[in-house]
C-alpha cells in the first residue's frame, strides 16, 4: 500500500492511520489555501523532529557510530537456536495500547515521550487522560490486546551474539525464516537478515544481536509500548516480507526477540507488574516505520503484508508471537 494523505472534513489522516500523522493534533479546514496547509504540515514535522531529538540514547549512539573494531562479549560469543515446527501463532491487530503508569508516569510527571512517536516514545498529546491518569494511546499501533490466531506457525532461527556494543562493524549474525498461514490458505513469510542493524537509530542494537538483557518498557531500549521484559535473545536486521512465495516488501527492518511471557488472561498485553518470568515467547516484528540512518530517526512506512483486515485495509505491520518453542543456547 502506498503512503498517502487523505483530507476529510477537518482532519488530516495518515493512511492507514498509524501514529505520526496527527502528532501535533493537526486540524485543517478543507477550504484552506495550499500555502497555509504547507505551513501547518511544516510545523507538524518540526514538532516530530523536536521529539526525535529528545530520544535519550542519542549521545550514547554517537559515541559508537564509527567503531570499526568493537569489543566482544565478556566470556565469549553466545550461539542461539530457536525452532517452532508446529502449532499456531498469535498475530497482533491494530489497537489502542493501555498505558502503564510505571512506564509512562502521570500527566503531572510524564515519562517516555522522547523519540519517534510509537517506535520509541509516546508524546503526551497522543495519550488519553482520565481522572489524573493516562489511560490509552489515542492512535492505534501494533501493540495492544487485539489479535487473531493463524495456523501452521514455523520458525527456524540460528544466531550468534559476539559483539558487545553498537559499532560500524559487527561479528554478530542471524539466519531466520518464519511463516504462518491464514484461513484462506495463504502463507506469509518473513526472512532475515541480509544485513544486521549493527548500530541503532534511536536506541542501541548491540551490534545487531543481544542476549540476556532487559528491553522495552522503562528501559527505552525499543518501544515503551511493550512492557519491560527480560530478553534472552533479540536481533535487528534488514529482511523481506513475502506472501505465497512472492516478495512483497524488501528491504524491511525486522526485529525478533525471545522474552519473558508478556500476555495475561484473554491475551491482553501485560503491564510491567503482570509479566510472567517463568514462561517464554518469541516476538517477530516488522514495524510500519523505516529508519533514516543519516538523520538518526524513523519515518512512517506501512508494511506491504498482503493480509487484508475485515475493514478492507491491508494490515500495515506484522507483530507475530510464537509459543510452541524449542530453544537452545551455549557459549563458544
Amino acid at each position: 500500500m502506498k503512503r498517502k494523505h487523505v483530507f476529510r472534513r477537518n482532519v488530516i489522516i495518515f493512511v492507514p492511520g498509524l501514529l505520526l500523522g496527527l502528532i501535533a493534533g493537526l486540524v485543517l479546514s478543507a477550504g484552506r489555501e495550499a500555502p497555509a496547509v504547507t505551513r501547518q504540515a511544516s510545523g507538524n514535522m518540526a514538532a516530530i523532529k523536536m521529539l526525535q531529538a529528545l530520544a535519550p540514547a542519542r549521545g550514547y549512539l554517537q559515541a559508537h557510530r564509527g567503531v570499526q573494531d568493537p569489543l566482544g562479549l565478556l566470556g565469549g560469543p553466545v550461539k542461539v537456536r530457536i525452532r517452532q515446527s508446529e502449532g499456531g501463532v498469535f498475530v497482533a491487530l491494530p489497537d489502542h495500547r493501555r498505558l502503564d503508569k510505571d512506564v509512562f508516569g502521570t500527566p503531572r510527571l510524564p515519562r517516555a515521550y522522547g523519540g519517534t512517536p510509537g517506535i520509541n516514545g509516546v508524546p503526551p498529546i497522543l495519550r488519553d487522560v482520565q481522572e489524573s491518569r493516562y489511560t490509552v494511546m489515542k492512535k492505534k499501533s501494533p501493540f495492544g490486546d487485539k489479535y487473531i490466531v493463524m495456523a501452521d506457525g514455523k520458525l527456524r532461527l540460528e544466531a550468534v551474539d559476539a559483539t558487545a556494543t553498537d559499532a560500524a562493524q559487527s561479528h554478530d549474525s542471524v539466519r531466520m525464516e518464519a511463516s504462518w498461514r491464514d484461513k484462506k490458505g495463504n502463507t506469509y513469510t518473513v526472512q532475515c537478515c541480509q544485513m544486521l542493524a549493527t548500530h541503532g537509530v534511536e536506541f542501541p542494537t548491540f551490534g545487531g544481536v543481544v542476549t540476556n538483557h532487559l528491553l522495552h518498557g522503562f528501559t527505552r531500549l525499543g518501544t515503551a509500548l511493550m512492557p519491560t521484559e527480560f530478553t534472552y535473545f533479540a536481533f535487528w536486521g534488514m529482511g523481506s516480507v513475502s506472501k505465497n512465495g512472492k516478495v512483497l516488501d524488501h528491504p524491511r527492518l525486522v526485529h525478533g526477540m525471545l522474552t519473558e511471557y508478556v500476555r495475561t488472561q484473554g491475551y491482553r498485553l501485560a503491564f510491567d507488574r503482570e509479566v510472567t518470568p517463568t514462561r517464554q515467547q518469541f516476538h517477530l516484528m516488522v514495524a510500519p516505520f523505516k529508519p533514516v540512518m543519516k538523520e538518526g530517526r524513523f519515518i512512517p512506512s506501512p508494511v506491504k503484508t498482503g493480509f487484508t483486515l475485515p475493514n478492507g485495509v491491508e494490515l500495515p505491520f506484522w507483530h507475530v508471537m510464537f509459543e510452541n518453542l524449542e530453544v537452545k543456547g551455549r557459549r563458544g
